[in-house]
């Protein structure tokens, strides 16, 4: 009974949960990459989105935090300041960890890239 008990513990300390986070780009007027352009360029701005929300025992939301949302804004972002492009594309998507998540579980996303406005176009 202790061994069983043992390994249901290690079990849990040990144990893991993965998720997976995508985002759909809708926007069509604005090119959106993780490298470089091959063509030339000016560069418009540095633009940085993070997006934060937070839920109360894992399901009673209170705010919402998700790299889509954090896409969007980016692209609208870019738009504001006359950019076709937004390059160097880089993002992360941040949790709260256990066992605070019980409770309170946080989640955001940090997007940021340059915007660009593309030469010829």
């Amino acid at each position: 009974m202790q061994r069983m008990a043992f390994v249901a513990v290690l079990i849990a300390l040990c144990g893991g949960c993965r998720t997976v986070s995508t985002a759909m780009i809708d926007d069509r007027d604005v090119f959106i990459t993780t490298g470089d352009l091959a063509q030339e360029y000016e560069p418009k701005a540095l633009i940085e989105v993070r997006q934060s929300g937070l839920m109360i025992f894992g399901f009673i939301p209170v705010a919402t935090g998700t790299l889509q949302e954090a896409c969007e804004r980016i692209t609208a972002e870019a738009k504001k300041v006359g950019a076709d492009a937004v390059i160097n594309l880089q993002y992360w998507v941040h949790k709260s960890p256990f066992p605070i998540s019980f409770f309170w579980w946080k989640r955001g996303a940090t997007v940021k890239g340059m915007a660009v406005k593309r030469k010829g176009n």
